[in-house]
């Protein structure tokens, strides 16, 4: 099945990249997939035979890679792959890039403190209060499912590698069509969180947000903006700092959700020692 929505989601550098490092198969497709990496940055003006040439296969093989990798066809493929015109640079301000210019010193102390600020105004009173009833909820839900985006995905992965030592496995997966599948798989006596910081991903995703909302599963929802669209109808709302100027904001999302493993895991111990 076809997936049109690794583009929408930013996730073809992941899709990548994962696969490059996981798969224990050397093969053909392993090779294209690592001549894509090496020329990630020229990708959107290729055609299918320039990428089938700094891959040193045929156009035949490379459309077949396109499949095998979860598109329909090169064309589907294409759409994510002009995805890859986001720059580096897209995070930061022009002040900051001029400042990272003129004196790297100088701007890496202002980004240090930026991140300082943001952790600052993280894990308030309220938000510790929130964390301790949803570390109540991740006890006692059946199933627990991650939604996110763009790099607040990788959150999520390290989110799900502590909770599974831990004893709890969090469904996460990269694609859209994944995501949708496990929203619409969610019921009552489930746990499902939802991070996006400035929440562009109800904005972008709102089918597939709605459909965890209408599961009858618990939300909770990861964010710096309380007041996006469908926001209120989650159970727990953790706000993750107050700023993402200079995209310092996933360092609040990464506090929170370390924040969240380290209650978990004192409720576990807690109850391994009563």
């Amino acid at each position: 099945m076809g997936d049109r929505t690794y583009k929408a989601m930013g996730s073809l550098a992941d899709l990548l990249i994962d696969y490059v490092g996981s798969t224990r198969v050397h093969d053909q497709n392993y090779d294209i997939a690592q001549g894509l990496l090496r020329s990630y940055s020229k990708l959107s003006s290729m055609s299918l035979r320039q990428m089938a040439d700094v891959c040193y296969v045929s156009p035949a093989s490379f459309s077949r890679f396109c499949r095998y990798m979860g598109f329909a066809d090169f064309p589907e493929f294409k759409e994510a792959v002009d995805g890859t015109n986001y720059r580096a640079t897209d995070d930061y301000s022009r002040q900051f890039y001029d400042a990272l210019m003129n004196s790297e010193s100088e701007a890496l102390e202002m980004h240090r403190a930026k991140v300082v600020d943001v952790l600052g105004t993280t894990l308030r009173e309220e938000d510790l209060s929130v964390i301790s009833e949803v570390t109540e909820a991740l006890d006692e839900a059946h199933r627990i499912a991650f939604f996110s985006h763009h790099f607040l995905w990788h959150v999520g992965r390290y989110f799900q590698g502590r909770m599974l030592l831990l004893g709890r496995y969090v469904e996460l997966y990269q694609s859209y069509a994944h995501q949708e599948e496990l929203a619409a798989q969610l019921n009552e006596g489930d746990l499902a969180f939802i991070c996006s910081l400035n929440g562009s991903f109800f904005a972008n995703y709102s089918d597939l947000a709605n459909t965890v909302f209408r599961s009858g599963a618990k939300v909770v929802v990861l964010t710096q903006n309380r007041y996006a669209m469908l926001v209120n109808r989650a159970d727990y709302v953790l706000l993750c700092g107050t700023s993402n100027e200079n995209d310092v904001g996933k360092y609040a999302a990464l506090l929170t959700t370390d924040s969240l493993v380290l209650s978990y895991m004192r409720h576990v111990h807690m109850d391994d020692n009563v």
